[in-house]
């Protein structure tokens, strides 16, 4: 690599230091100690909600959700209560890599999370492949690079979600097959373009915790000592393969090179589910319709005919030694099953005051902003939030008599900016071992329900490791948020940081001398909010790629 300033940023969804410190302290992985030696680490904080979508959007532009429009898989539709897959063109301010191109500056983004459709850059870019459709042929900018993408990688295999519920054997194949392929392509465009910034994130991180930590936590109510001491250590092999991946990036890096490693945000073991829906029908704030055919539905509902309860089912069917997969013909089937279960066709909006949509997201049914809205702005808002703050702090599980809610925000308290009214009127961090559905309808008849199809959820301290020029060594940092790197890229190359990012330069990680030499500056007025990168454009995906994203995110856990 040339002796001008270059970042490199290796992302890892959803990487915890719970298992990377154990692991460095035995000695496992040599490349993680050496950059942690040789840099800064420290615990990375993520966003509220702790989910992919809204953890990377904020991750790119240093700004919080309430600047940049993302909190979750799914976007609300406009007037309506339905939802759209959330793609790259709901994300409303700028990426670093624009800022970048728009200055001169080459870049390089590869599997980047929420990329689909890919934007045009002042280099290259191949989209988040969780997000982006399988039969999409619009995945790369410029679009030859393609050609050069499917040569080395092909189609199918360079996501391993597509075999996420395959026998657990063909699925690691996958997981490791597709991050060496991620691997080569990533080393052959660096090596080739020379980026002032190159990205890449490895999946493989998140898609195996979420399958396989039971199998390392013997107190997990879903370990099997039998099975888990076959898949033990499939989650360090992996960890490993990282590593041995972080070492072939530092032999390649010059001394003019900080590398950045970091994740989304962390990770934990799951036992259970919680139903947010479910639980404001409980409380009577949410009502359903009167009709027969409703009715009907929610008698189905309630003697527990539920997505999930199907879904569940037809993960424990095995012919022979392979599990039945959610494939296209399953997704059918499903669409055909939703005619019985209770949807949000079946509320009565008119005497409805809160739902849900999202992860531990709930709306207020406020008039003036929802199209069937019921409560007045103002003092009956307030009183309302009031009342459903004070009854999640009070939610139990039944089974064991333990309150499930860590904490709960009113929006204002951690969004700010143009969207704020775009966001939920309350939001919520569920308990270690507790997760909600990135639910839009209703999964279950319970409020809490055990997870059966992952065994892993999110939390928020994800992981940051840095190493470069002017870094300080081996020490570790403190208080680090995920809007932070955004502003420190754009400081290691040499721009001003727009002063409408939230996040700060990482000062406590540089030397005093490099400091002294680089003054941070600031653009005093943000350009570029509004601009043809940023023109939304409501319909990327077609149906059928709706359907075929939101089974791969089902089989992940994140819908019911």
């Amino acid at each position: 690599m040339s002796e001008k300033k270059r970042v490199l940023i290796i992302g890892l969804d959803g990487a915890t230091f719970d298992l990377i410190l154990p692991w460095v302290k035995d000695g496992k992985l040599p490349s993680f100690w050496l950059i942690m030696k040789n840099g800064v680490y420290g615990e990375l904080r993520s966003t509220v909600p702790i989910l992919t979508p809204p953890a990377w959007s904020s991750f790119m532009t240093g700004k919080n959700p309430g600047k940049h429009g993302i909190m979750g898989f799914f976007s609300r539709e406009k007037n309506g209560y339905g939802v759209k897959v959330t793609n790259s063109t709901h994300r409303r301010t700028k990426e670093m890599w624009t800022i970048l191109s728009e200055n001169g500056k080459k870049v390089g983004i590869i599997n980047v999370p929420i990329t689909y459709p890919p934007k045009k850059v002042n280099g290259f870019m191949i989209t988040g492949m969780m997000t982006t459709p399988p039969k999409s042929e619009n995945f790369t900018y410029p679009p030859f690079l393609r050609e050069e993408v499917e040569k080395i990688a092909g189609r199918r295999t360079l996501d391993p979600l597509f075999t996420y519920l395959e026998r657990e054997g063909v699925f690691i194949n996958e997981a490791f097959d597709s991050t060496e392929k991620l691997e080569k392509i990533s080393l052959s465009l660096l090596e080739k373009h020379k980026p002032d910034l190159f990205m890449v994130v490895f999946n493989g991180t998140d898609y195996l915790q979420h399958r396989f930590w039971r199998h390392i936590d013997p107190e997990h109510p879903r370990y099997e000592a039998e099975k888990s001491g076959k898949y033990v250590k499939i989650i360090l092999r992996y960890y490993q393969k990282i590593d041995e991946i972080l070492g072939n990036f530092l032999e390649i890096a010059d001394d003019k090179t900080t590398i950045i490693v970091m994740s989304d945000h962390g990770a934990g073991p799951l036992h259970k589910y919680i139903h947010v829906n479910s639980w404001l029908m409980q409380t009577g704030l949410l009502k359903l319709k009167r009709r027969w055919i409703t009715r009907l539905k929610h008698f189905v509902y309630k003697i527990g005919l539920s997505p999930e309860k199907i879904y569940n089912t037809l993960l424990s069917i095995r012919i022979g030694s392979i599990r039945i997969k959610t494939n296209r013909s399953n997704t059918k089937i499903r669409a055909f099953l939703n005619n019985f279960f209770v949807s949000f066709s079946d509320v009565d909006w008119l005497h409805t005051k809160a739902y849900s949509m999202g992860s531990g997201l709930i709306y207020i049914n406020l008039k003036g902003r929802e199209p069937s809205g019921t409560v007045n702005p103002g003092l009956e808002y307030e009183s309302l939030r009031e009342q459903i703050i004070n009854q999640l702090y009070r939610l139990k599980d039944s089974e064991t008599g333990e309150r499930v809610i860590e904490k709960v925000y009113k929006k204002e308290e951690i969004y700010a900016g143009p969207y704020l009214g775009m966001m939920p009127d309350i939001v919520f961090i569920p308990k270690p071992k507790y997760m909600t559905f990135e639910e839009y309808e209703f999964a279950a008849n319970s409020v809490i329900t055990r997870a059966e199809a992952v065994s892993a959820t999110h939390k928020l301290n994800g992981i940051l490791l840095m190493k470069g020029p002017g870094i300080k060594k081996g020490s570790c940092l403190q208080n680090a948020e995920i809007t932070d790197i955004a502003p420190t890229v754009l400081h290691f190359l040499g721009l001003p940081i727009p002063e409408d990012m939230d996040g700060k330069v990482l000062v406590e990680a540089l030397t005093s001398s490099y400091l002294r030499l680089n003054l941070i500056r600031y653009l005093t007025e943000a350009k570029g909010v509004k601009g043809p990168l940023l023109r939304r454009k409501e319909e990327v995906y077609s149906r059928e790629d709706e359907e075929e994203l939101k089974s791969r995110l089902r089989e992940l856990g994140y819908l019911p």
